[in-house]
């Protein structure tokens, strides 16, 4: 596990969630979810692309 990425990305995301799921209106709270998920596919896509620079280099 990459833990400095994890706990680089987690706390951005986690605040945006946080802030969304207080200010947004009861229909509209479903949307703080959407900042967990893209929490998740930026986490990805970093790995992702850090593999990729890893093998080009080797």
């Amino acid at each position: 596990m990459h833990k400095k990425k994890y706990f680089t990305l987690l706390p951005p995301f986690l605040l945006l969630a946080i802030i969304l799921a207080f200010t947004l209106p009861d229909d509209k709270k479903s949307f703080a979810l959407l900042a967990m998920i893209a929490f998740w596919i930026t986490y990805y896509v970093w790995i992702y692309i850090e593999k990729l620079i890893e093998k080009k280099n080797d």
